[in-house]
């Protein structure tokens, strides 16, 4: 399963987790980044709000996020986005927002911290490292923007989830596979 799967299957989780928490807006943020995510790999569906006037057409979309996922770990300019595609800095803002409904910035956030949640889970590696393996600045900067996407600390997440793995109340295979079983032992935590 590619990646960005296993980060759908992440945010599914999550939502899942919120919405028996109770917690209706984090379940709905949950699902709208994993909307987003499957948008941008299998295209919009026809109905899809990124056919509204104005918004990134479906080559600038892919364009970008194919940037974006192979820099991810390093800096990510809006003026390099912009220039990518072809559009002035100021249309391509106004035109990303209009196809994915997030701001650049947010998006790239929520991206890294999709992207840190899986390497806690699938390595030993402290928050530091994960943090700059990431494109955060340092641990405070990732810890605040985490805090904020997903609800708690990246500490307490990755304990909770560990515990949930290790205590069997969860397969690890569904968190970070979305329930594939053939893989071999050597790919699990």
């Amino acid at each position: 399963m590619s990646a960005t799967l296993n980060t759908v299957a992440t945010q599914l989780f999550e939502a899942a987790r919120c919405a028996l928490g109770g917690d209706g807006a984090a379940t709905q943020a949950h699902i709208a980044r994993a909307l987003v995510l499957l948008q941008s790999n299998l295209g919009p569906a026809p109905e899809a709000p990124q056919d509204v006037a104005g918004a990134l057409s479906a080559w600038r979309a892919q364009r970008v996020a194919s940037y974006i996922e192979t820099n991810l770990s390093g800096t990510i300019r809006v003026r390099d986005l912009a220039r990518l595609v072809g559009l002035s800095n100021s249309y391509f803002c106004h035109a990303f927002k209009r196809r994915y409904g997030l701001t650049v910035h947010v998006y790239l956030t929520c991206r890294r911290i999709e992207m840190a949640q899986q390497l806690m889970l699938s390595t030993t590696d402290s928050l530091s490292e994960i943090a700059l393996s990431c494109g955060m600045s340092d641990q405070a900067h990732f810890t605040r923007a985490f805090r904020r996407v997903v609800g708690e600390t990246p500490n307490r997440w990755r304990q909770s989830r560990r515990a949930a793995l290790a205590g069997g109340i969860i397969r690890e295979s569904a968190v970070l596979r979305g329930g594939r079983d053939d893989l071999p032992d050597q790919a699990r935590l």
